[in-house]
């Protein structure tokens, strides 16, 4: 069974295209643009989510804490264009949560590093 992956960014261009990425990498993609569904207990559903670090509707703390709130238990990659430190530090607060954060990719996204931060989900 196709594991799938919850790709959000409030970007259409960036969704489509790590939409896209995905798919290639034989999981199935489904693509949100704003927070809300966050909060929503359908992200029990996924066993991923590719995560936009800021959203135009919700900053990273907010996001992760939504995430948290519905316990979610699958894996989570940042996503941004910020610089690492940022990045690091938002994957530490959401390990702080509770949550699986797995690691971070800077945009443009490299699909290499994608498949490899992806690679938990085939066990």
């Amino acid at each position: 069974m196709q594991k799938k992956i919850l790709v959000l960014d409030d970007d259409l261009i960036v969704t489509e295209i790590l939409g896209q990425l995905v798919k290639n990498l034989g999981y199935y993609p489904v693509i949100a643009h704003n927070a809300p569904i966050l909060a929503s207990a359908k992200i029990k559903e996924f066993d991923a989510i590719l995560l936009d670090l800021w959203l135009s509707d919700s900053s990273a703390e907010e996001s992760l804490e939504a995430i948290a709130g519905q316990a979610f238990r699958g894996q989570i990659v940042l996503i941004s264009g910020l610089d690492n430190e940022a990045l690091e530090d938002a994957c530490e607060k959401g390990r702080r949560l509770g949550l699986r954060v797995t690691g971070f990719l800077r945009k443009p996204v490299n699909v290499e590093s994608l498949k490899a931060l992806l690679a938990d989900l085939e066990y």
